[in-house]
């Protein structure tokens, strides 16, 4: 057989040599593990001790990290492998503390490649800080991201969020239900997947950001892993970019994390994006795309998005604040620039697409739109003189306006004049010729010319502001022609005024086409078509031209009935064509936001109607049903249920409900007048039957309830619609005013119905001559290489001036103060507790040990008194007393105490909130305590917890408090008038043996949250016994009966209790019994102690000490007891 050691053991062997073996074995181990003792001894300074304690509580991750690091640099031969496992270690553990402080030191030099795997660890494990620091330590995001395989395994390692779930479901063709979780993927997932998903989040606008060429799978296939859900997988390698793919690191870096709703990390990739207007505008954009998406699914990550979406709306405003303050021309390119970074897509177009309502109301983006609005004229030309203009054109051949073309000359002739003054003061001394050679040769590439008359003339008709002028003066003949139509020229064959009705209504029409053809900033006819048809005032023109059409058609009939209705139809269309008139003015800033607060109400009251139809439906169909019977004409049912009811909301009260107001010639009998209702059913008599009362009382609840309750309730909707949209109607209406400015832009520069004339033009362009229309440079500007990088290096100059402002604005407010002031006082509180700690300790070691020493100096002093003594010295002076530190304490303590007593008298009787009651007590100051002080201000108030019997102040004046006034008077909460007797019987016992801690008996006061003694009320006449037999159980007290005779009365008399009054108090008696500890009755004690311990008053053995918490005349009476028995208190 085998042993446990691996030694074969013969059941007849030696058990000898089987010892030896065992010996020879134990040994070699212990052998062992010196060698390994010593191996650790020779060398000291690769230990690191790890000490718990409060003292120093430091964390077990950083001793570790110490230990490692410490190992690193005393191994010369570790290389750099070893501190890269060292940060891959502190980047798992997330200590940037210890990787800044040991491993990023000044003799380290790290490069870019070697920081490669921490930092796509700190990516991963959405470690911020991490990435931050690896950033400030050489990280280069373009040498990270350089291999696109890095991009595709971050894309792979994406947590779990609401972005993945659309790309995996855009990997499986889309087959993939609401809330389905995506599976692992049998399809391939590259980054043209991203790219898609992407471009759907920005829009069909923009172009691809992520172009692959050709595809080729390898065997190197990453998985694109979703959490706990599957994996799909995601390809890279073989992958290459197209000749259009711009690659832009800091983009894709930024991307990544906004598209996961990483907010810290999203901030460091987007300080590393240089176009970073356009990154922060894209990103709301994103955002806002999947907050929409995502809020049926989860409304909390959607209120995330929308969150972060607002946040880089702000950091978009800041940053093109900052350019706008430094260079106004500047801040306007980069809105007008196309962005090849962001799918060739400008800074305006993602602002608007993205609904960033507070940019575009930026002033340096409406001084934008308002230049494009007055296109080639200065934005301060006044309004009356452009119209004035429009009347009188020559005038704009005598500087009465004033173009941009002449500022810009002007500002060109100052700046001449002033490098003018420059040179001069730089060559000075030299010939004028050099001076104006050198200017000349400066100025000659980009001097500009004055505007010619054709070109003046051209440029103020293509103004939008002079185009949107003419359209609104045509847009009035066009009304003023309609309504003379309709009232005075409508006849049977069409007149030459109706004629040039209708050619002007093709005008419109044709106008309407072009706008929803025309493709304005290339987004396409589909996404065209739909924004066209989420216009309301789009919807209007539609409408309005169908209702003409079908007004035209049934005008152009024979018959003399469908004449008119065609005539009724285009009588309501014209009601529609001047609703339209408010589009128009929507320009105007005075109205405008009034046209925007009441589209609000249109809202509003459309919900409201809903409401008043069910009290209006309701009481009418009840009230038709009671006054007439069986009606059968449509028209005066619906008169009689809808029409009569709705007109009483306004005053006019129907009278056929009052039998006072009844006339039988106003209505018919039989229904067979048809222009007269029906009568009620009548009598005999020729009244009505209905039950008068009734109808009235209907009436009188309807009018309350749709008169006062509904009108007040859509009073209060308006107001408060008001109130919302005032606050940012100039925001609302500023931001609707580039569609209006982008409409008139590319609308051609006739008005109506002399608009055909240009649409004929542009039909022949198109159709024939293949010649498409150029995109607008105003609103889109595609900049040279050189210009393009100079402004993107502004650009991000200006960030850097905007981050660091923010950052001091941070540090300087008042939440950071309070913050950095609260972090402060914290740490300056932990190092003072530690000190005082620390302190304290080595204090109460020294007084220990200066204790023991003056304990065996008295001995010693003793000692030598008694040996003199033995020798027959005497001395004529007594010796001095040396007592113990023990006794001076309880004598201390008891003088203290008796001290207190003299000073406060009864102060637990005087508190001033009587306990377990809302009685508070009359003030008593020390001084009035006594009952033979005067105090006539003295007025207690009455208190009985359990009946009013006692309240007679005659029976009260029989009992008085014998230690004066408490400031209530009354039993209070305790039994009886005049003294409450209570009867402490205490037990108690030594611990040790050597008789150096006294015990008592407790029991715990669970109302109080301390312990107490033994005890209970007692009647001043009722035997000993029987009290104690109530108290201690008759099976206790007979065992103790004959020990309770030969105990002793520590204390009896008045207790200072919180329960005392003026004529109530307490008395107690305390009767101290000492137990042996092997003795029959120490035995059924400490059985009923261990019985007592689950019941909801336990019993225990308690230490007699000073430092037991109990109530004051039981710790007098403790300190009575070890004075007894002369033990420490």
């Amino acid at each position: 057989m085998l042993g446990t050691s691996g030694v074969k053991i013969h059941p007849n062997g030696n058990s000898n040599q089987l010892g030896v073996q065992i010996e020879t074995v134990k040994l070699t181990r212990l052998y062992r593990k010196l060698e390994k003792i010593q191996d650790i001894m020779r060398m000291p300074h690769l230990l690191t001790v790890f000490r718990i304690d409060e003292d120093k509580n430091y964390d077990v991750d950083v001793a570790i990290l110490q230990a490692l690091l410490k190992a690193s640099r005393s191994d010369e031969h570790a290389g750099r492998q070893c501190w890269e496992r060292q940060l891959e270690l502190a980047v798992a553990w997330n200590r940037v503390d210890i990787a800044e402080s040991e491993i990023f030191t000044e003799e380290s030099q790290w490069t870019s490649s070697d920081l490669h795997p921490a930092m796509f660890s700190a990516l991963v494990g959405d470690k911020p800080e991490f990435v931050r620091l690896l950033l400030e330590n050489g990280v280069c995001v373009r040498e990270f991201l350089e291999c696109e395989e890095t991009l595709c395994e971050l894309y792979s390692h994406l947590p779990s969020c609401f972005f993945l779930r659309k790309l995996a479901k855009r990997v499986q063709g889309g087959k993939m239900r609401r809330g389905q979780e995506p599976l692992p993927g049998s399809r391939k997932v590259c980054l043209s997947h991203v790219s898609e998903e992407v471009r759907h989040l920005l829009g069909s606008f923009t172009q691809p950001l992520y172009v692959a060429s050709r595809y080729k799978p390898t065997k190197d296939d990453v998985r694109l892993k979703v959490p706990s859900k599957g994996a799909l997988d995601l390809p890279c390698l073989g992958e290459e970019w197209s000749a259009d793919t711009v690659w832009d690191p800091g983009r894709d870096l930024f991307l990544w994390a906004v598209v996961q709703n990483n907010r810290e990390l999203a901030e460091i990739g987007w300080e590393q994006c240089r176009d970073c207007i356009a990154a922060a505008l894209a990103a709301s954009k994103i955002l806002r795309k999947l907050a929409q998406e995502s809020g049926e699914d989860d409304s909390e990550e959607a209120t995330e998005m929308l969150e972060l979406a607002n946040h880089y709306e702000k950091q978009a405003i800041g940053v093109f604040s900052e350019c706008h303050s430094w260079d106004a021309q500047r801040a306007q390119k980069l809105l007008i620039r196309i962005s090849p970074s962001w799918g060739r897509s400008t800074c305006l177009w993602l602002a608007l697409e993205a609904h960033d309502k507070s940019f575009i109301a930026h002033s340096g983006v409406q001084a934008l739109l308002t230049q494009i609005w007055c296109g080639e004229l200065s934005v301060d030309n006044p309004h009356w003189k452009v119209l004035l203009c429009m009347v009188f054109f020559p005038l704009i051949y005598t500087g009465f306006l004033t173009f941009r073309r002449d500022e810009d000359i002007q500002r060109q002739a100052e700046r001449t004049e002033q490098q003018k003054l420059a040179m001069e003061s730089v060559f000075a001394g030299q010939s004028d010729g050099k001076i104006k050679r050198h200017l000349r040769g400066s100025s000659q590439k980009s001097e500009l010319k004055p505007l010619n008359c054709s070109s003046r003339l051209m440029s103020f008709l293509k103004s939008p502001q002079v185009k949107f002028y003419w359209n609104i003066a045509s847009y009035f003949g066009f009304l003023w022609l309609f309504a003379v139509v309709l009232m005075i020229d409508f006849q049977t064959s069409p007149s030459w005024r109706e004629l040039l009705l209708y050619v002007w209504l093709t005008s419109l029409v044709c106008e309407e086409v072009r706008q929803l053809y025309h493709d304005f900033d290339g987004s396409g006819f589909r996404k065209k078509a739909k924004m066209y048809i989420k216009d309301l005032w789009n919807i209007l023109d539609v409408l309005s031209i169908m209702l003409f059409i079908a007004g035209l058609v049934c005008r152009l009939q024979a018959s003399d009935t469908v004449f008119y209705i065609g005539k009724v139809i285009l009588c309501i269309d014209f009601i529609i064509f001047c609703l339209r008139l408010m589009a128009i003015f929507s320009i105007s800033r005075t109205l405008g936001p009034k046209i925007i607060i009441v589209r609000r109400m249109m809202l509003d009251l459309f919900f409201f109607m809903f409401l008043l139809s069910i009290w209006v439906v309701a009481y009418g169909v009840a009230k038709q049903g009671i006054l007439i019977e069986n009606e059968e004409r449509l028209n005066w049912i619906i008169r009689g249920a809808v029409y009569e009811p709705y007109i009483t909301i306004f005053g006019n009260f129907p009278t056929n409900i009052d039998n006072t107001q009844f006339d039988i010639s106003s209505c018919s009998v039989n229904a067979s007048d048809p222009l007269k209702p029906k009568c009620p059913m009548l009598n005999a008599d020729n009244t009505p039957v209905f039950p008068e009362w009734l109808t009235i009382m209907m009436l009188c609840v309807y009018l309350l309830f749709a008169n006062i309750l509904l009108l007040n309730l859509l009073i209060a909707i308006f107001n408060y619609t008001f109130q919302e949209v005032q606050d940012n109607t100039d925001t609302i209406w500023k931001f609707q005013r580039y569609e209006l400015i982008k409409e008139y832009h590319s609308r051609p520069a006739l008005p109506p119905p002399f608009i055909l004339l240009s649409h004929l033009i542009l039909f022949i362009r198109g159709v024939f001559l293949r010649d498409l229309p150029q995109r607008h440079k105003n609103f889109r500007q595609e900049l040279e290489q050189t210009e393009e990088e100079e402004l993107l290096s502004w650009e991000a100059y200006m960030k850097d001036n905007y981050l660091a402002s923010t950052r001091q604005d941070e540090s300087q407010s008042v939440e950071h103060r309070i913050h950095d002031t609260a972090e402060k006082v914290g740490a300056m509180s932990e190092l003072l507790e530690r000190e005082q700690e620390m302190v304290s300790a080595t204090m109460a070691k020294r007084l220990a040990r200066l204790e023991e020493q003056v304990s065996e100096s008295t001995k010693a002093l003793r000692w030598i008194i008694d040996a003199l003594k033995s020798q027959g010295c005497k001395s004529k002076v007594q010796p001095p007393l040396m007592r113990s530190k023990s006794s001076d304490r309880d004598d201390g303590d008891s003088s203290g105490q008796e001290t207190d007593d003299e000073e406060a008298p009864h102060m637990f009787a005087r508190q001033l909130q009587y306990p377990d009651s809302t009685v508070r007590r009359f003030p008593v100051p020390e001084e009035k305590v006594s009952w033979e002080v005067n105090f006539s201000a003295y007025q207690p108030p009455v208190y009985n917890q359990q009946d009013t019997s006692d309240s007679d102040t005659s029976a009260l004046d029989k009992y008085r408090n014998p230690g004066g006034r408490t400031g209530i008077r009354g039993k209070g909460a305790l039994n009886t008038l005049g003294p409450n007797h209570i009867l402490h019987p205490i037990l108690t016992r030594w611990r040790d043996p050597e008789h150096k801690a006294l015990e008592f008996l407790a029991i715990w006061e669970d109302a109080e949250k301390r312990w107490a003694l033994l005890g209970g009320p007692a009647k001043p006449d009722e035997p000993l016994a029987q009290v104690l037999e109530r108290i201690l159980g008759k099976k206790l007290n007979d065992k103790t009966k004959t020990h309770l005779k030969a105990g002793e009365e520590v204390y009896k008399g008045y207790v200072d209790d919180s329960r005392n009054t003026d004529n109530a108090w307490v008395e107690t008696s305390i009767i101290t019994l000492h137990c042996d500890k092997n003795t029959p009755l120490m035995a059924d004690l400490n059985h009923m102690v261990e019985s007592s311990l689950s019941s909801h008053q336990p019993l225990q053995w308690r230490e007699v000490s000073s430092d037991e918490r109990v109530c004051s005349y039981q710790r007098d009476a403790l300190r009575q007891i070890a004075q007894h028995h002369k033990t420490h208190f």
